[in-house]
Formats: structure tokens, sequence, C-alpha cells
């Protein structure tokens, strides 16, 4: 087992993703004719993972895949990507998961997961070691409650890492998958990071305004929360800020597909905000843009950009100013 320190550990999901590019998205009764399809690695703990390395931090990743030619697939790409995959679980050829992906003409999109994954997925004391390597701990509402509550666990303790936490789903879909707004709630204090959309935060805490749902995040001890607008933006609340809420605007870029786009989101957010201990603002631009340049490639992980390619459609200052390490 290596020792050295990781910046960031993932805990959760990688699956495979079937990317159907799509006439029109599906609904109730409708036709849809299947233009283009590919395969290729996703997740969201696995895309974050894969966005984090490209943008130069050190990375492992705990995950369950299966010993098929899927599994093959997902641990080969985080090798190839320089991720550490000591704590990877590899179980038999049913346990990788799948996502089925459909991608209108205007980049905008439909998913639906099955298999096993991060259903099968267990945490023991060598684990638990990993996790405290890291300064960062990044996982999702996708991870089974008891394994959440354990890893919030140990980021809460004495020398344990940050944890950045994305709701990724409503709870029409969460509480189907187990986790309830009490498992949610419990591990806010923990909470370095919180991640969603608007619509998720709206589904979580019942508030119909963003200014309803961002007071129910710091009544429940959140310090810092970045809400998506998809395309318009992102919102950034900081608890102990001179400024609560900042909006950063989206990118204009030529969009194929925002499968991931989120997941870049967030792993630029960790980059920048967390690590780099940027200003929120000028963290929500760098990581507004690597979101922007993720959606212009066709597939999860095909145009995640690097640090100088997000911060050149970012910079408002000096190059100088947005180098990586600038603001540590």
């Amino acid at each position: 087992m290596s020792t050295g320190p990781l910046d960031l550990v993932t805990v959760g999901s990688a699956v495979i993703d079937y990317i159907h590019r799509v006439t029109v998205l599906p609904e109730r009764d409708t036709g849809v004719m299947v233009l283009d399809r590919q395969s290729g690695p996703g997740g969201v703990e696995g895309n974050v993972a894969a966005a984090a390395a490209r943008l130069g931090l050190s990375v492992g990743v705990i995950v369950r895949v299966g010993s098929d030619a899927a599994g093959t697939m997902v641990l080969g790409d985080f090798r190839q990507r320089g991720i550490d995959v000591l704590r990877v679980q590899v179980g038999g050829e049913d346990d990788t998961a799948y996502t089925l992906v459909f991608v209108d003409g205007h980049g905008d999109r439909s998913m639906v997961t099955g298999g096993q994954g991060v259903r099968g997925l267990t945490l023991d004391e060598n684990d638990d070691a990993y996790i405290r390597r890291a300064r960062i701990c990044f996982t999702s509402g996708y991870l089974p409650s008891l394994l959440l509550h354990r890893v919030a666990g140990l980021c809460a303790g004495d020398q344990g890492p940050a944890l950045a936490f994305d709701l990724p789903g409503s709870f029409d879909d969460l509480e189907g998958r187990g986790l309830q707004r009490q498992d949610v709630d419990s591990i806010l204090p923990a909470v370095e990071l919180f991640l969603t959309n608007r619509e998720h935060l709206r589904s979580y805490t019942r508030q119909e305004s963003l200014a309803g749902g961002l007071a129910y995040l710091r009544g429940k001890g959140v310090r810092r929360a970045s809400v998506s607008d998809r395309e318009r933006g992102l919102f950034l609340f900081e608890a102990d800020g001179e400024q609560d809420v900042h909006f950063v605007p989206g990118f204009s870029v030529p969009v194929v597909d925002t499968t991931g786009a989120g997941d870049a989101l967030s792993a630029a957010l960790i980059a920048a905000w967390l690590l780099e201990n940027r200003p929120a603002a000028e963290a929500g631009r760098f990581a507004a843009a690597a979101a922007a340049l993720s959606c212009t490639g066709w597939g999860v992980r095909a145009a995640l950009p690097s640090w100088h390619e997000a911060a050149a459609l970012a910079r408002t200052e000096s190059e100088q100013a947005l180098e990586p390490g600038a603001g540590r």
C-alpha cells in the first residue's frame, strides 16, 4: 500500500456509459431514433476523479467494478489518467454498473442507470486509512447511506479530509435508492462543500426559492455551497464571506454533449475553491469554464480541460493570477 498524500479521493460510483445521440429525448408514447452511439467510462465519482486528474490533482478512487470487459475498461481509463486504483474493488462479471444516456441535438440528455456497482461497495479499515490520506474526499448521494455516514464520520474526525458532497438527483429518485432526507441532514455539519443544482436543491429542502434553499443549508451548518443553474451559470454560497452569495454566469461554447458537465464543475471547484482557496467568484468562474469546455466533446470525458485550458477561458486578470498553486 502506497503512503503518499493525495489531493483527492472519490468514494462511490464508476460505471460504463452507453451514450446514444437521438433525434429527440425519450418521452411517453414518442418515437425516438438513435443517430449514433458509443460507450465509455462514467459515474459521478469516476467522472470527478477523471476531471480532477486532468486538472493536475493527485487522485485516488474507491469504487466497485466487475471482472468483465466493462470493468476492465473502467480500470484502464483510471490508470491511463494516472489515477490510483489501489482501493478499487473488483467483483463478479455482473458487478459493473451501466448508464443508458440519451443526448439530443441541443446537447440535453436523460439517463437511466442499472447494475450492481456502488450498491455492492464495502469499506474496511484500509479504505478508512486511504480516505484519511487525502486532503479532500468527494462522494455523492448515490453512495449507500451506511457508507455515506461512515465517510462523513471520517471527514469530521481529527485530521480527516475536507468533505465535498454532491446531491446528484431529485428525492423521487434518491429515496428509491435508499437515501432519506435525514441522512443528508445528519452529514451536513461535516460537509465543507455542498454541490447540487437548483432543481435538486428544491427537491431536497422543499424550499421554492434559491434563497430559501441556501438558508436551509446554512441552518444545517453548511459553510460553502455551489448551486448550478445549468448553462446559465452557478451560485456560490459561503457562510463566512463578506458577500454570502455570488452568481457566476456560464460560458457560451459550441455544445456537443452536456453529460458529465456537472462533474467537471465539481472537480474544478474542489481544485480552485477548496485546495487553492481562491476567492469564491474567481473559483466559480474557473469552474464554469471547465464545465463549459467539457461540453465541447462527444462523450463524458472526451473534452475534459487541463488547468491551463480552463484558466484561459476564465481569465479576467493576469495569466499569473490563474496559475495552479498561486492561491495556496
